[in-house]
């Protein structure tokens, strides 16, 4: 195995941490070598215990994984079993969500690209349409949506805010995470009908770093399917609330 060089940087999960080393050792991603990535993850987590750095729970559950698969590859005749033993191919479905998580962060840094450039400000909350948001028919909503779709919506609700509404340049800047937004999401939609527009969960938002929060919040609530979109022919973000919403 190639000597692992240490390099301590801030990852936001082991899926973060794999497409850094996929990146790094310049590894196929879609012919991805497993053994090479079982051993480079190792070696990471290794240097991480080295350095006393404490590892999160994620990062040993993704580990164990890659274990088991590399193990069981290892093992003479144990092919068919293998195969036999998952409905998806252990490598087939960590590829695939190796690939859904890198659409989500270019998604987020573009998003904070476009926030640094047009540096916006919103001012009062968005809620002239409400009634016709509620009307929209719950059979006319799909359930799967293209990410990248989603995100050249947003740009489109930038956009129309920025012209409909005064750029201030006097604001108090709330600070607030990702997830606690995402907790405050989850209250609102117990409020809210099965399918409504993004803009429903606007109503308290004033300054860019709290969209950025609320954006993020419903990209991880559908990247965990407990939320669907659907951009339609206007552009509009329509979401369903999945089963699991409010566990």
């Amino acid at each position: 195995m190639e000597e692992f060089k240490v390099t301590i940087e801030k990852f936001d999960g082991p899926l973060d941490l794999m497409l850094h080393l996929i990146k790094e050792k310049q590894m196929d991603l879609m012919d991805l070598d497993m053994n090479e990535l079982t051993d480079q993850y190792i070696a990471y987590l290794n240097s991480m215990q080295q350095l006393h750095l404490e590892i999160a729970g994620e990062y040993l559950a993704e580990l164990a994984t890659l274990i088991e698969y590399k193990s069981k590859k290892m093992i003479p005749g144990n092919k068919e079993e293998l195969e036999d033993a998952y409905e998806e191919d252990p490598k087939e479905r960590l590829v695939r969500r190796l690939l859904e998580y890198q659409q989500y962060k270019e998604i987020s840094e573009s998003l904070n690209t476009l926030f640094e450039e047009r540096q916006m400000m919103m001012g009062r909350p968005l809620s002239t349409e409400v009634d016709q948001w509620m009307k929209h028919s719950d059979e006319e909503l799909k359930v799967e949506g293209n990410p990248y779709d989603l995100m050249k919506a947003m740009k489109r609700i930038l956009m129309r805010m920025q012209l409909s509404k005064p750029i201030e340049a006097r604001y108090t800047v709330k600070e607030i995470s990702m997830e606690d937004r995402q907790i405050e999401v989850r209250a609102k939609l117990d409020r809210l009908p099965e399918t409504f527009r993004f803009e429903a969960l606007l109503d308290d938002v004033h300054e860019p770093q709290m969209f950025i929060a609320t954006f993020l919040a419903v990209l991880d609530l559908a990247r965990q399917h407990k939320l669907f979109f659907t951009v339609d022919e206007q552009e509009v973000i329509w979401f369903r609330r999945g089963e699991m919403v409010n566990e």
